[in-house]
Formats: C-alpha cells, structure tokens, sequence
C-alpha cells in the first residue's frame, strides 16, 4: 500500500475518534469508538504495529459488549446516528 492510503486510514480513525467524544449520549458515543477503533485496527495492521492493533480488538470487544447489553435491555435498536 502507498502511504497516502495508510496515512488517510489513520486519519480517519482520529477524526472518528474524536468525533466520537464529541457525542453526550453513551450510546452514540459507543458506536462511534467502536467505528474509529475498527480503523485503528486496519491502520496498526497496515503499519504491522501489534500495539494498535491489540488495542483496537481490546475496545472492538468492549464497545460490542456494552452495546449488546444496551440492546438487550432496550428489546431492541434505539440508537439513532
């Protein structure tokens, strides 16, 4: 890959991150971290960097399971982008 690819891929994981912290409600703010820590895991494997890519699993998993709980609890999907 040429490093504008891995450069915008790392790009856009920041600006979703940072988007995400912009978010008040839990949810939303789960759902867009959860997109962000995704990219990172694409970014650290394109860099072959296993610390980003472990840590973009590690908040992949708890991101999925507290957004599991919140669907369980509500019967069904509330989130609204």
């Amino acid at each position: 890959m040429t490093n504008i690819v891995i450069e915008t891929i790392g790009y856009i994981a920041i600006l979703t991150g940072f988007f995400a912290i912009t978010k008040k409600d839990m949810n939303k703010f789960r759902l867009w971290h959860l997109i962000s820590s995704f990219f990172y895991i694409i970014y650290g494997a394109m860099l072959n960097s296993i610390p980003l890519v472990v840590a973009g699993v590690v908040f992949c998993i708890i991101h999925v399971y507290h957004l599991m709980k919140i669907y369980d609890s509500n019967k069904g999907p509330k989130l609204k982008i």
